[in-house]
């Protein structure tokens, strides 16, 4: 292979002061598709991140400079890849390394338990590649180009299956909003979504997602044969305006699409600070037949009063839970108790982040109802869900338990 081609090999970069580790997590590297640079000391890290790497294994018990440290100069540099965290130490001092990363606004694709299994590391190293640091750069827009965008119907969705793991059944999907931007091109929520938050335009740009939903919805309800739910995130916005339930019964009633299922997503940090207008108006939205569904489940710290406190009809378990739950025996805890305590409480439980195979056949075992995440399908435009429809039910038969 030229120097040329192995440049534009995807970069892993591997900072461990184990020398023969590094050469044996390289070689697995290698095998995987990339190109690999090593380094045995922290004070290496900027030489490192000079290659650009997609992906980073960090041990954390290096004796020059310790994990802890090269996460803080991780954050201080804004390393754009993806972080895997690497040690012989206890499962806990793993999560809490993964939690202050996240913390810092680090992307932690996993945590890796010494000694390294090969088809462990592999596992990580395919899930789906990140854009080079370039083009993750979040491009730089105004309140005034997003209420344009709005008004000028830039906005668009894509939609992320949700299935049954009992039989692979169809069951729903969640849209999620994009703005074709006609300078910068697709953008993601990243770049928008505490914009309009901050800048008064989450109501409006919420209206608009839900209408552009419903009129997809009337589509693929006529063309795919599908009778299941629309999942669509609720802003804490939407939890102060006392209109809002009457707008989403209008809004349904316009789009003639009455057999539609509207689930609202709401994370438990978004609640406002009342928590009686907030009240008053999710459980009017429970009232008109909408289902409520808690999101991200577990990772604040009022998860277990929210649930006491709302009407919700669903618990979607955090993605980074699930994801972590084949490596860590906390995370698979969390994940265990979560579904007891939604089956307990007559919820529907949904788990996010379903990557393969494996968690697929675990979580079936668990006894979770439903799953979403790659393994299923990216988020895709509306167009794409027939020919997905078609693959979907070629694979899933061999998915049943």
């Amino acid at each position: 292979m030229t120097r040329h081609n192995m440049k534009e090999l995807p970069c892993v970069a591997i900072l461990d002061d184990d020398v023969a580790l590094c050469a044996f997590m390289g070689d697995v590297a290698q095998m995987a598709g990339y190109r690999v640079v090593t380094a045995n000391e922290g004070y290496a890290l900027p030489t490192l991140l000079a290659q650009q790497p997609e992906l980073l294994l960090l041990d954390l018990g290096m004796a020059d400079m310790d994990g802890i440290e090269v996460i803080r100069q991780l954050a201080q540099m804004k390393f754009a890849g993806r972080l895997v965290i690497v040690s012989g130490l206890s499962i806990s001092i793993l999560r809490a390394a993964a939690t202050l990363a996240e913390l810092q606004q680090l992307r932690v694709a996993g945590v890796l338990t010494k000694p390294i299994r090969a088809d462990a590391l592999s596992a990580l190293l395919q899930e789906p590649k990140p854009m080079s640091a370039l083009q993750c750069a979040v491009p730089v827009v105004t309140l005034v180009d997003l209420a344009r965008g709005i008004d000028n119907n830039e906005l668009i969705l894509h939609y992320q299956p949700q299935v049954r793991l009992a039989d692979g059944g169809w069951v729903g999907v969640e849209a999620l909003v994009r703005w074709q931007h006609p300078q910068h091109g697709l953008l993601y929520p990243d770049a928008f979504i505490n914009l309009a938050e901050n800048g008064g335009l989450a109501l409006p740009l919420t209206h608009k997602v839900i209408a552009m939903a419903l009129a997809d919805c009337s589509h693929v309800i006529c063309a795919l044969d599908f009778d299941g739910s629309l999942s669509l995130n609720l802003p804490p916005v939407a939890m102060t305006d006392v209109r809002f339930p009457e707008a989403v019964v209008e809004a349904v009633s316009r789009s003639g699409c009455d057999q539609v299922k509207l689930t609202f997503e709401i994370t438990e940090t978004s609640v406002p600070p009342d928590p009686a207008m907030a009240l008053d108006i999710l459980t009017r939205l429970a009232l008109k037949g909408f289902t409520l569904s808690i999101d991200d489940f577990g990772t604040g710290h009022s998860s277990l009063e929210k649930l006491q406190q709302l009407p919700f009809g669903e618990l979607k378990i955090d993605l980074g839970f699930v994801r972590m739950a084949e490596t860590s025996p906390s995370a698979r805890a969390i994940v265990e108790n979560s579904i007891a305590l939604g089956r307990q409480l007559d919820l529907v439980v949904l788990a996010e982040g379903v990557e393969n195979v494996s968690l697929w056949h675990w979580l079936q075992g668990a006894g979770c109802e439903l799953a979403q995440g790659y393994f299923i399908a990216r988020p895709m435009a509306l167009e794409c869900l027939a020919a997905w429809q078609k693959e979907w039910e070629q694979r899933r038969p061999g998915l049943i338990a």
